[in-house]
């Protein structure tokens, strides 16, 4: 009787297992089609962007290890004081199988900066913790910084159109 049981209990779970890897792909937000300069000044909307000056290509690819090309678009905002960690990141891939990667290696890049901050200012330590990444079908948004909820309030309305 007890063999019967752990077979009973056995598939159960993978029939729940099969069914956590299999729903998220029927619920999945559909991909935006709101135009990326759209997204970018909806998002931006009331943030102090004196702290985020522009950043080029180059800036992405070394401070994030991200290449602009592979996505659809990008814009990159970060602080220029060494002693601040504030960013801001918007994406629009080209392929729905970017936002792993992108998640990953956003993921490094705040644990990189989590303890760089660690020794000798816990105040930006903190805000890299607080950090936001937020990846919604098409689009991703990656903040760090005091404003990064309204920022991220502001990016998930400016999708719906």
């Amino acid at each position: 009787m007890k063999k019967e049981q752990l077979y009973i209990a056995v598939k159960g779970a993978l029939v729940v297992l099969l069914a956590a890897m299999i729903i998220p792909h029927f619920v999945m937000p559909k991909n935006s089609n709101v135009p990326f300069d759209t997204v970018v000044q909806k998002t931006t909307a009331g943030l102090d962007m004196e702290l985020y000056p522009s950043c080029t290509a180059q800036d992405i690819k070394r401070y994030l290890g991200l290449v602009p090309s592979q996505y659809e678009q990008v814009a990159f905002y970060r602080t220029s004081d060494a002693l601040n960690a504030s960013e801001l990141l918007i994406v629009q891939f080209k392929e729905d199988g970017q936002a792993a990667d992108f998640e990953q290696k956003i993921g490094e890049r705040m644990r990189s900066q989590e303890k760089i901050y660690a020794g000798y200012a816990p105040e930006q330590e903190q805000l890299v913790k607080d950090g936001i990444v937020f990846v919604r079908a098409n689009y991703a948004l990656y903040m760090v910084g005091a404003q990064a909820p309204l920022a991220k309030q502001q990016f998930a309305q400016s999708l719906q159109g």
